[in-house]
């Protein structure tokens, strides 16, 4: 007896703390923060005119009210083909200016063990302090254009 009405207290505890959870996060659904909302963005990438296959790509927003959680990416294909990504695959990234870093590893297989080489494109494009590159996301779906690089 004593043990159901410390269960039925318990349960009643967990309820009330799960529906104050649910308010606060409900709370947030209907806010104006526009990192919360993304658009598809798609390009490719190009190293001395050929397609870059398993780039990285990491973009770094110049909106300094971005939260430092928000980094955008993705993966070339076997066509330097890319679609960005900020939460889900292919979902896109919040509209806004980005700093873009490109890095490619070639992967290695020694006697069972799985390596990477060393980044194998020019230097300038793996850091946001060296880099270049500039993409702009747009609201609406965003076809980039082709990234270059030399």
């Amino acid at each position: 007896m004593l043990l159901g009405q410390i269960h039925r207290q318990l349960l009643g505890k967990a309820a009330a703390v799960g529906g104050l959870l649910f308010v606060v996060a409900a709370s947030g659904c209907g806010s104006a923060n526009p990192w919360e909302t993304v658009y598809p963005a798609s390009g490719k990438v190009t190293f001395k005119g050929k397609p870059v296959a398993n780039a990285e790509i990491a973009l770094f927003p110049e909106d300094s009210a971005a939260p430092d959680t928000v980094r955008p990416r993705a993966k070339t294909t076997d066509d330097g083909a890319f679609a960005v990504w900020t939460y889900e695959r292919g979902d896109g990234a919040p509209a806004g200016r980005y700093k873009a870093t490109i890095v490619h590893h070639e992967v290695v297989v020694t006697n069972g063990a799985v390596g990477a080489k060393p980044n194998n494109l020019p230097k300038k494009y793996a850091t946001p302090q060296t880099t270049d590159l500039v993409l702009e996301i747009a609201q609406g779906q965003s076809e980039l254009p082709t990234i270059e690089l030399r």
